[in-house]
């Protein structure tokens, strides 16, 4: 899932994110093209988190509760 936070600085979001012990990434994960065709500036591009079939509830609450503290 990846989103482009609009009041902060993704470099602000992803500093508070890993405060709140989560690993995310940012920048444009090789998509250039649609980034660009989107209007997003490859640098600093997008917040990227992932999920796969082991995530667990708690987990996903745990960022929940991180970006909550990250985007308000």
């Amino acid at each position: 899932v990846s989103i482009v936070p609009t009041a902060k600085p993704v470099a602000d979001v992803v500093r508070t994110l890993t405060e709140h012990k989560l690993m995310v990434g940012s920048g444009d994960f090789y998509a250039v093209r649609p980034l660009d065709g989107m209007g997003v500036a490859l640098d600093p591009g997008v917040l990227r988190m992932s999920f796969v079939h082991y995530t667990t509830d708690a987990e996903v609450e745990q960022l929940i509760a991180g970006l909550s503290a990250a985007l308000t």
